[in-house]
């Protein structure tokens, strides 16, 4: 038998009986026990590697005993991805179940069960997307398919703005934003890029035609400076924000390009390039009379407008 040949049977002998002696493995192997040596190097040479222990009781074993080839997970990595599974459990997603199949066959394979931590004590708190699971699996499962074979779709979808109509999308890109899962692609009618939210594609159908990839197009360009889904015009929005609600928004990066200076009273300003005043608005709503909005005029305008919606949906 080829080096290569007896190393990935020594390999499997060890997997199976869990240590054994230098010279165990030469006579399994027939072979001498410095070429045993030689295929322990050849094996962490790919990343699998042998302890050998002295002694009466002594051998080789193998230092990561699973059947990945080469992988070598980590209890650190399986703890990790216990606590995704957990995650995505708890917010409902659409990949939930499939992680915790895939979860469990690491599991046996890597034989640490024994070693998972109790995640019963954690919780994730976000809004569930109201959706059936299956049906949005599979249809996301097939529109991406459709992105990747640069197959044209036909769907018809329900617009907040334009009621249901029926068009022909060239699928680009598939994007999650707030649980929710999203198709960029171009639509024929409009002749421009648009996003359509998956769970608001109530038919679709993958059609036979092919279309050309856009190589102008960028998803990372696309959604640049965006504060959420939407895309509008840009704003230099600056704000002054008191505390307490300054120290929460310094513990998250709302957009790459955000640029937060400290102030009086443990205030912040925060400065930052942004698209979609519709999140923006709704974002700086949020904060009550915990933020100034100091740029632009436009935002502070709208702001001044949806106040008095507000004020007078109260004042009969």
């Amino acid at each position: 038998m080829s080096q290569i040949g007896n190393a990935i049977k020594m390999y499997i002998l060890l997997q199976a009986r869990g240590k054994m002696k230098l010279s165990e493995i030469a006579t399994a192997l027939e072979v001498d026990e410095r070429q045993v040596r030689r295929y322990r190097d050849h094996l962490e040479q790919a990343g699998i590697y042998i302890d050998s222990d002295r002694g009466r009781f002594g051998g080789y074993k193998l230092q990561n005993d699973n059947l990945l080839l080469g992988l070598n997970v980590l209890e650190q990595e399986l703890y990790s991805l216990q606590l995704v599974e957990r995650y995505l459990a708890d917010i409902n997603h659409i990949a939930a179940k499939d992680i915790s199949i895939l979860l469990a066959k690491i599991s046996v394979l890597c034989e640490k069960e024994k070693d998972q931590i109790d995640f019963s004590n954690y919780m994730s708190k976000e809004t569930i997307s109201n959706i059936n699971l299956n049906v949005e699996k599979k249809k996301f499962l097939d529109i991406h398919a459709a992105v990747l074979s640069r197959n044209k779709i036909k769907i018809d979808y329900n617009s907040l703005n334009s009621g249901k109509y029926t068009r022909i999308v060239r699928p680009y890109h598939t994007l999650q934003y707030k649980q929710d899962l999203y198709l960029i692609g171009f639509c024929e009618l409009k002749k421009e890029i648009r996003d359509f939210k998956i769970s608001r594609i109530e038919n679709y159908e993958v059609l036979d035609e092919k279309f050309s990839k856009d190589e102008s197009f960028d998803p990372e360009k696309f959604m640049e400076n965006c504060f959420g889904i939407y895309k509008d015009n840009e704003y230099d929005v600056k704000l002054k924000i008191l505390h307490p609600m300054s120290q929460i928004i310094k513990e998250k990066i709302w957009v790459k390009n955000q640029v937060i200076t400290e102030s009086d009273n443990r205030s912040i300003i925060f400065k930052a390039r942004m698209r979609g005043l519709t999140e923006i608005k709704t974002w700086i709503l949020g904060m009550g009379s915990n933020v100034i909005v100091l740029e632009p005029q436009e935002i502070i305008e709208e702001i001044k407008n949806e106040i008095n919606k507000m004020k007078n949906l109260y004042m009969s």
